[in-house]
């Protein structure tokens, strides 16, 4: 497995082995999948743990062969949504979640699935309804609520989505991803201390949490602690280097240091001028 999809699959794990489990909530479809058709609930369940062991291109290939076995395993392509998601093949993600809702449209992990390859698409309004759908059917679904946070902060309704974060966070108070999607909403709500606060948290929880150095850098940089903010920029470029937004943060951090620099050397009666001389 190449270095970007282990990377990718360990930035995205807290989040997806919520989705992977075959939860108590499905037990009545298990069975009824166990009893019908035993081989491709096996091969499922291999997948499942393949992934969760950061074997990516394995455990695709077990979803494809549950789906071979059994054509209409409507969890099998729901799941099999979420190894696309870590490879960010969105449109196969989407199009696996459309066939096991078509299979069964109460399946609620390909709802939520389908909600997470739409934000990662730029479809926040479908990707607020599925999560919407999602938590009708399980309103528990801690991911669900990352979801639909992680969704309307894109669409500019901040508050909203930090009730969402905080309803996830009351349903797994060590939710990474939960506290993440929150710290974002305290940024965008100009509440730095607590966006610090939240990502601190997530670092201690997951360390190689990329989304947390980049938002923790962003809100350093915004309470003028721009070398720590250098800090962690650096440290969330090192783990995922396309990773763009910690890039322009970083961008955004420079020209901040270099404005205060600037400042405090004109103060001194230092400018371009004497530069040149």
């Amino acid at each position: 497995m190449s270095s970007n999809l282990s990377r990718a699959i360990k930035a995205t794990l807290s989040l997806s082995l919520v989705l992977f489990a075959v939860s108590a909530a499905e037990a009545v479809f298990a069975k009824a999948t166990t009893k019908q058709n035993p081989e491709a609930y096996k091969a499922l369940s291999q997948a499942v743990e393949l992934l969760g062991k950061h074997k990516g291109a394995e455990a695709l290939a077990k979803f494809d062969e549950a789906i071979k076995l059994n054509p209409s395993y409507a969890q099998a392509y729901a799941n099999r949504a979420s190894a696309h998601m870590m490879t960010k093949q969105y449109k196969k993600a989407i199009m696996d979640c459309d066939k096991a809702i078509a299979l069964d449209n109460k399946n609620y992990v390909a709802y939520v699935n389908r909600s997470w390859a739409e934000v990662e698409s730029g479809l926040y309004t479908r990707a607020i309804d599925d999560a919407t759908k999602a938590l009708a059917f399980n309103p528990k679904l801690a991911v669900a609520y990352i979801n639909r946070a992680h969704a309307y902060n894109k669409t500019g309704k901040h508050q909203q989505a930090l009730e969402d974060a905080n309803k996830a966070l009351e349903i797994n108070a060590d939710l990474a991803p939960a506290l993440v999607t929150r710290a974002h909403s305290y940024i965008l709500l100009k509440q730095y201390d607590k966006a610090v606060a939240d990502c601190d948290k997530a670092i201690s929880i997951s360390p190689n949490s990329v989304r947390a150095y980049s938002n923790r850098g962003r809100a350093l940089r915004e309470l003028g602690k721009y070398e720590e903010s250098l800090k962690d920029l650096n440290k969330a470029l090192e783990l995922d280097n396309s990773f763009v937004a910690a890039r322009f943060n970083r961008g955004e951090t420079y020209k901040a240091l270099a404005d205060k620099d600037l400042k405090v050397a004109a103060e001194h009666g230092y400018t371009s001028k004497q530069q040149n001389q």
